[in-house]
């Protein structure tokens, strides 16, 4: 699957597309095999996480997915709930390295060459609402972690979280001649909330019936998304009272 530039651009915490990994550096063959068969478990995981609950899924499943001996499994990880903190590391890691990439990017140019603020924005919302759907079955898994563990430390994720929206800054270099708000930090991090948070419930309770009770499409949800959020960029200016 091969996404367009502005998708690429626009990779926020609960949006991103996990890419293939990387092929490990070179390791004594014993490590090398240690590491490729924790890759293979995680790996499994995720695949059958595409179309089943964690607490449906067993170590046996995960074993036969991954075309490894149940017994060991155990060499690996302690008990199932391990691998959901190993998901959580494969899945940071894989969010670091997109991120790496994009930040090399020129947002702004990639912006500009879709010709408009709105046309930016609905390309924006679209794409966030693709990547959080395709990957809601990470997203289910990382709520199951932190609802078991709910001691564990996030502050490597929000700094992750932040970092995830330095490219939308790129829409005030871009439509500067659009946007009449003022304050382009709070804005950025007012739409960097906004991207994180509005396709959330549909990913993490796809079985939810709240959007059809509402009468709500996605098409409709992506476009009614993108002119809130042009209408907020693009207010008209406060007059100062005479």
């Amino acid at each position: 699957m091969t996404y367009t530039k502005i998708e690429y651009e626009f990779k926020f915490n609960f949006g991103k597309t996990m890419p293939k990994p990387t092929p490990a550096s070179p390791e004594r063959p014993k490590q090398a095999r240690a590491l490729r068969t924790r890759r293979k478990l995680i790996e499994a995981l995720e695949r059958l996480l595409r179309t089943a609950e964690f607490e449906m899924i067993s170590v046996q499943d995960i074993a036969r997915e991954a075309g490894v001996a149940v017994g060991s499994v155990y060499s690996h990880f302690k008990d199932k709930n391990a691998f959901l903190e190993a998901l959580l590391v494969y899945w940071r890691e894989q969010v670091e390295a997109q991120l790496e990439i994009a930040e090399t990017q020129d947002s702004a140019a990639a912006l500009a060459a879709l010709g408009s603020l709105r046309t930016a924005l609905f390309e924006a919302v679209k794409s966030v609402h693709r990547q959080t759907r395709e990957n809601g079955h990470i997203l289910r898994a990382v709520y199951t972690y932190t609802r078991l563990n709910p001691d564990m430390g996030d502050e490597d994720w929000q700094a992750l979280v932040v970092r995830s929206f330095e490219p939308i800054g790129g829409l005030f270099t871009a439509y500067a001649d659009e946007i009449t708000v003022t304050d382009a930090d709070l804005a950025t991090r007012i739409l960097g909330f906004f991207f994180n948070t509005i396709f959330l419930r549909s990913a993490l309770m796809p079985q939810d019936t709240l959007l059809e009770a509402a009468q709500l499409d996605d098409d409709t949800l992506i476009r009614e998304a993108t002119d809130m959020v042009y209408a907020y960029l693009s207010r008209p200016l406060k007059q100062d009272a005479t």
